[in-house]
């Protein structure tokens, strides 16, 4: 349980370099900044009070979820909000679609949401929305899927098929005396073409003739690749 003061620092972003093509949020401790930080820990939740309306605070956001799940729970009798990041290994997907998700993972996500509120009595509170990893990486999922209908295969020697590199955040604004929040998925799939430039040419496969002969074979996935590839609003 993060008190607000804990949470709060002062937002610092940085433009697009030629290591991170992407706008990059982050944020130093300030009791009072003008943002909101969620950190998470490995097999714990963590949770912080969002006023509203928000006062100073103009931006909320979590850490990096790559199989996280995000809450939001309301307080009866109060426009505040309570928000958590839950984290648990267990259970962890192996080599699925980057959208999948074993049943038993979501089932210890939600138990840690339970008992977090338990933390909050004599609050009443009611779980208004989430967020879990099917959701913020179902576009990852689709587009291993659709390299792999392309022919593509994985770059690994045990994979099974293109794989997915990325990171999710939430994003959370104050809009009047409430707050609206918002996942943002950014990443990039790592595949192997199915065949080299010589059939490339005498088939007509332009565009990959083109990337083959900047990458190779194999395309690489890394920071200097990502692009945004999903957004989506979670609450209200």
């Amino acid at each position: 349980m993060y008190p607000t003061l804990t949470g709060r620092v002062a937002v610092e972003i940085f433009p697009p370099t030629p290591e991170m093509p992407l706008t990059t949020v982050s944020g130093r401790q300030n009791n009072g900044g003008d943002g909101a930080y969620l950190p998470y820990f490995d097999e714990e939740i963590t949770s912080i009070r969002l006023s509203c309306p928000s006062g100073a605070i103009e931006l909320f956001f979590t850490a990096n979820m790559t199989g996280c799940k995000f809450y939001v729970d309301s307080i009866q009798g109060s426009n505040d909000l309570i928000v958590y990041h839950a984290n648990t290994h267990l259970h962890s997907a192996g080599h699925g679609y980057a959208d999948f998700q074993q049943v038993n993972a979501n089932t210890v996500l939600d138990g840690m949401h339970t008992a977090a509120q338990q933390d909050y009595l004599p609050l009443v509170l009611h779980e208004e929305a989430s967020c879990n990893m099917p959701t913020y990486f179902a576009s990852g999922g689709q587009e291993e899927r659709r390299k792999e209908m392309q022919g593509r295969k994985t770059t690994s020697i045990n994979g099974l098929h293109p794989e997915f590199m990325g990171l999710c955040s939430v994003f959370g604004f104050p809009r009047g005396l409430g707050w609206q929040f918002w996942f943002q998925t950014c990443g990039d799939v790592e595949y192997k073409r199915p065949f080299g430039k010589t059939r490339a040419f005498f088939t007509g496969h332009w565009e990959m003739l083109g990337k083959l002969k900047t990458e190779g074979r194999s395309h690489k996935a890394s920071y200097k690749t990502f692009r945004v590839f999903d957004h989506e609003r979670i609450y209200p």
